[in-house]
C-alpha cells in the first residue's frame, strides 16, 4: 500500500516498536511462505480447471509480487533482526544489526509507506528505511497512528481497493475449488437424455459420492481421481457426468447401465445384465447398435470400467460408440434439477428437485 505521512512532533507520544523475533518471526515468515505457495498452487490449479491463458499471466504476476515481497522481508530481517524503531517528539531512532541511526524531526520532509511494507523516512539530503512489515500488527498500527496522513482519501481508497481485491481473489479461488471438488452447475444442450433431462435443463452435479478429481496440472500425465475419498462407487442407474475416452474438452451426461463384473449384451431392443432384462422405464426408444457400425461391446465389463448410455437410446452417442468408460473419467453424479431456460413459459415445476 502507498501511504504518505507527515511527522508532527507535537502529536507524538514516545514509543518503542521492536522487530519480531523468535517464534513470532517464525510464524510470520511461515504464514507468508504458505500464502505464496497457495497462490502458486492456485495459479496452476485454475489454469488446469479453466483453460484460459491469461490465468497464468495474472496468477504469475500476483504470485511474483508476493514472492518479491517475501524475499524483501527476509533480506530486511537479516539487517534488522533484533532491531527496533523508536519515535518521540525529537524524531526517529532506528536500530539495526550493525548500530542505530537518529533522524531529527526538523530534518524529516515526509514518510512514505511503500508496496513492500517498508517505511521510508525522507530527509532533506538522504532517506532512511525501516521494515514496517516486520513489526507486530498492533505495533505497526500504533506507529502509523502517531503520524498525520497527508492524503487520507487516497489511503482509504488503496485500503478499500486492496481489501476488495483480496476478498474477490479468495472468493474466486474458493469457488473454483468448490466447483472442482464439491458441486458444479451444468446445462443440458442436447436431447440425448430425454425424457429424464430436457434441452435447456440446469442441474447441479455433486462430486463427493465418487470422490473428487484433481485436474491435469503441470507434471501430470492425466487427471487424478481420488476415489478413496468417495462415499461409494458408481452404481447402475446413476446419472453421471464424464469425459469419454479421446475427449478432453467436452463433458457428457449419461446413465450408468453396467458396472465392472456385469455380463452385458443388447437383445430385442433392450439391455440384458447378468442374464436378465434390465427394467428401464425411463428409456425413450429401442436400444440397439444401429448407426454404430462394428463397435459392439458385449460380455463381462472389465475392472475399472462402466457402460453408460443416454436415456434417449435412438439419439445418443454413448458407450455403444466410444466403448467402455473408465471410472477415473467420471466427474460426478447428477444431483438436482433446478431450472430450465428453454421452457420458461410452460415450465413443469414438478420436474424440479432431486434427480432419481
Amino acid at each position: 500500500m502507498l501511504q504518505f505521512l507527515r511527522f508532527d512532533g507535537s502529536l507524538v507520544a514516545r514509543g518503542e516498536y521492536p522487530v519480531v523475533s523468535g517464534a513470532e518471526a517464525w510464524r510470520l515468515f511461515s504464514r507468508r511462505a504458505l500464502y505464496a505457495f497457495l497462490l502458486a498452487y492456485s495459479t496452476v490449479f485454475l489454469a488446469a480447471a479453466i483453460p484460459f491463458d491469461a490465468v497464468y499471466f495474472f496468477g504469475g504476476l500476483i504470485t511474483g509480487m508476493v514472492l518479491i515481497r517475501l524475499v524483501n522481508d527476509i533480506v530486511k530481517y537479516r539487517s534488522f533482526g533484533g532491531g527496533k524503531i523508536v519515535i518521540d517528539r525529537e524524531g526517529f531512532e532506528i536500530f539495526h544489526s550493525s548500530g542505530g541511526v537518529r533522524v531529527k524531526a526538523e530534518d524529516v520532509t515526509y514518510c512514505e509507506v511503500n508496496v513492500f511494507g517498508n517505511m521510508v523516512v525522507r530527509e532533506k539530503y538522504m532517506t532512511t528505511s525501516f521494515p514496517l512489515a516486520l513489526l507486530k500488527k498492533e505495533d505497526r498500527q500504533a506507529l502509523l497512528a502517531q503520524m498525520h496522513d497527508m492524503s487520507p482519501k487516497r489511503t482509504e481508497f488503496f485500503k478499500k481497493a486492496y481489501d476488495f481485491f483480496d476478498a474477490v481473489l479468495v472468493a474466486f479461488i474458493l469457488a473454483m475449488h468448490i466447483r472442482q471438488f464439491i458441486i458444479q452447475a451444468y446445462y443440458i444442450p442436447t436431447g440425448s437424455m430425454e425424457d429424464t433431462l430436457l434441452v435447456g435443463d440446469h442441474l447441479l452435479v455433486e462430486k463427493i459420492t465418487y470422490g473428487p478429481s484433481i485436474p491435469m496440472m503441470i507434471g501430470m500425465e492425466k487427471p487424478l481421481h481420488l476415489d478413496f475419498l468417495g462415499v461409494r462407487g458408481v452404481r447402475r442407474g446413476d446419472i453421471i457426468i464424464f469425459r469419454p475416452p479421446g475427449e478432453e474438452e467436452k463433458d457428457f451426461i449419461k446413465r450408468c447401465i453396467a458396472v465392472e463384473g456385469d455380463e452385458y449384451h443388447i437383445e430385442d431392443g433392450s439391455v440384458w445384465i447378468n442374464g436378465k432384462r434390465l427394467e428401464e422405464p425411463y428409456v425413450k426408444g429401442l436400444t440397439s447398435y444401429r448407426g454404430f457400425g462394428d463397435r459392439k461391446i458385449e460380455g463381462k465389463v472389465p475392472a475399472g470400467m462402466v457402460i453408460a448410455m443416454g436415456d434417449n437410446r435412438e439419439n445418443s452417442f454413448d458407450s455403444r460408440g466410444f466403448g467402455y468408460l473408465p471410472v477415473e473419467r467420471i466427474k460426478g453424479r447428477a444431483l438436482m434439477l433446478y431450472w430450465n431456460t428453454a421452457h420458461i413459459k410452460n415450465l413443469d415445476f414438478s420436474r424440479l428437485g432431486l434427480i432419481r
